[in-house]
């Protein structure tokens, strides 16, 4: 892959070299997520694993939204 751009390379690239944040699998509100630590004890949704397209409309369920990791 090439990159063509006029910002200097360490800009570019930088924060590259941090490992993720974990992930792992949680119940939120009876439903599967995958969910990133933020903090401890807490989290935000990146994903759902449902199979129930009604789920993908709760708004609480969103990507990006905030739950307790117990």
């Amino acid at each position: 892959m090439i990159l063509w751009t006029p910002m200097q390379l360490e800009l570019v690239l930088a924060g590259s070299d941090r490992e993720p944040a974990p992930e792992r699998e949680v119940l939120v509100d009876g439903v599967r997520a995958i969910v990133r630590e933020t903090g401890f004890g807490e989290g935000e949704i990146v994903r759902l694993l449902s199979t129930d397209a009604m789920d993908y409309l709760e708004p609480e369920l969103a990507p990006g939204t905030r739950v307790g990791l117990y």
